[in-house]
């Protein structure tokens, strides 16, 4: 493969198109036979690579606002791995196809639920949609104006396409952490409405920063090793991996702190919450989310060499998007099927497909630019990166 570009087989696309055309058709099944359960599988996979985009873009936002040199060669395997965000935003305006198969308060029985009433305001189908627009319309906004300055650059090289995005990153980590924390309270929290918590929102934020440096890197040791991005080496790797290693351990810091609180407290509202992830079969997977999510990424890092390792990586990385998406599916399928725990047909279908798409998506992201922005000004210091 030629240096500085991707270009993905024809063989491998048409392969990807009918594995996930399968996977889709294997929800478009559910629909039929068991409309509550599919739509459950849709949400989760759908919001699980909704995360790894928004992850990314947060990272691409980060690096410019940190002015961190070294990660411009990293930069477009960022772009690219955002740029699934407009189809991310596509199949999440779907969900609102099923809204009254996963969110209670949609339906007419809400309206006897005294609770539900309370907060009919805010919980009501118009309101949701509107806001899940606005929501994806900003995130879109955001990524769009940041990619079409680093391709800008590539054209001029000025200096000031990277001066305003320094300036709309900070904007959109600022706008993220609200418009973040509202599509977890809303996707997410809202499918149990008698429950709460203030930490949601940051749980959630950080696990999609997670989800996101978990994909970067796995894309970028790939085009490594495919000859395409050469320019990758030991250093970036390491200072990835130490990222993703830092972020896990507050990821499982908020974890824990959410658990602590609501136990410590023993408030009814709020306890309902992991009752019903004690019953119905769900402890099980409950538990293993920090183990997956945390503890053995945590211990399989830790290790200086560990972090350099690009095969080691490789598998922790896999480990890490596993747990995500253990997470994802224990938020949300107590509330959608809490009679009906376990990882089926439907699920494994949904993911199957979703990942078809992200895949091909981020491929065709990769393929439109040329994986070097040697024109950005901090690209012979991200060239010759030696970190400790």
């Amino acid at each position: 493969m030629k240096r500085g570009t991707f270009v993905l087989p024809g063989s491998t696309r048409t392969a990807l198109l009918v594995i996930g055309t399968v996977g889709f058709g294997t929800l478009g099944v559910g629909l039929a036979l068991s409309p509550a359960r599919a739509w459950s599988a849709y949400l989760i996979n759908a919001f699980y690579f909704l995360a790894m985009a928004m992850g990314a873009l947060t990272l691409i936002a980060l690096l410019y606002v940190a002015k961190a040199g070294w990660g411009v060669v990293i930069k477009r395997v960022a772009e690219g791995v955002a740029g699934y965000l407009p189809w991310a935003a596509g199949s999440m305006l779907l969900v609102l196809a099923g809204v009254h198969h996963l969110y209670s308060w949609s339906g007419a029985h809400g309206h006897d639920d005294p609770i539900l009433k309370a907060k009919s305001a805010y919980l009501n189908v118009p309101g949701f949609a509107g806001r899940m627009v606005v929501i994806l319309a900003l995130w879109l906004l955001f990524a769009g104006a940041l990619r079409r300055r680093s391709l800008a650059q590539d054209a001029d090289g000025k200096v000031t396409h990277t001066t305003s995005s320094v300036a709309i990153s900070a904007g959109f980590l600022i706008v993220f952490a609200l418009s973040g924390s509202v599509a977890s309270f809303d996707w997410i929290m809202s499918l149990g409405p008698h429950w709460q918590s203030t930490i949601f929102g940051w749980y959630n934020l950080t696990g999609m920063l997670v989800a996101g440096l978990a994909a970067v890197l796995v894309f970028a040791i790939g085009l490594k090793r495919l000859g395409a991005l050469p320019e990758l080496n030991v250093c970036h790797i390491h200072d990835l991996t130490k990222l993703l290693f830092g972020m896990t351990t507050f990821w499982a810091y908020l974890w824990v702190s959410q658990y602590l609180l609501i136990w410590y407290a023993n408030i009814p509202e709020e306890t309902a919450y992991y009752l019903d992830r004690f019953d119905g079969g769900y402890k099980m997977l409950f538990w293993i989310v920090p183990i997956v999510g945390w503890l053995v990424p945590f211990l399989l890092l830790l290790p200086r060499a560990a972090k350099r390792s690009e095969s080691h990586v490789l598998r922790v990385c896999a480990v890490v998007l596993v747990g995500r998406w253990i997470d994802v599916y224990v938020m949300v399928a107590p509330q959608t099927m809490p009679e009906h725990a376990g990882i089926g047909l439907f699920e494994a279908g949904g993911f199957v497909g979703f990942a078809c798409l992200f895949v091909l998506a981020v491929s065709g992201a990769l393929m439109r630019t040329p994986l070097l922005a040697k024109r950005d000004p901090y690209w012979v210091e991200s060239v010759h990166h030696h970190g400790t």
